[in-house]
């Protein structure tokens, strides 16, 4: 299949894509990427990059065939942390003279002021008032400084 003779059939909406035949549907994914099995929400993105003549980072398309290949295995590595904190440990953080306690109660659970949240993110935006990293809040990334 050549691209510029093909551009002209891709679909327009992503109605008209889940509507296209599956032997159609495995022939536009083996253009895009190659192997694995054709999925309709990376296949969409692409369509719409070539639609809209945009490109796509290398990096992009790693990960798009990655997740073509393995969806569930991604899927699940896309939650996970590089730090392991263990169940127990309570941090303090010290912000504008105030001490701030959590406690971490499982993997992706921490509890703080009696409410439980799926990220240290959630608590330091809850803390600071504004988007922050809950891992540079708590001061994980600080190389000196270890906890």
């Amino acid at each position: 299949m050549k691209l510029k003779k093909y551009t002209d059939e891709l679909p327009k909406t992503l109605v008209e894509l889940k509507s296209m035949s599956a032997d159609k549907l495995t022939e536009l994914w083996a253009y895009y990427f190659p192997g694995g099995r054709p999925q309709i929400k990376p296949l969409w993105w692409k369509i719409q990059c070539e639609i809209g003549g945009q490109k796509l980072e290398q990096k992009h398309i790693t990960k798009l065939n990655a997740y073509a290949k393995n969806p569930d295995a991604c899927v699940e590595n896309s939650n996970k942390t590089k730090y392991h904190i263990k169940p127990g440990t309570q941090l303090i953080k010290k912000f504008k003279g105030q001490e701030h306690f959590v406690t971490v109660d499982a993997p992706n659970q921490f509890v703080y002021g009696g409410a439980v949240y799926k990220s240290l993110s959630a608590i330091a935006t809850q803390i600071c008032g504004h988007k922050v990293s809950g891992y540079d809040f708590f001061g994980f990334n600080n190389k000196g400084e270890r906890l």
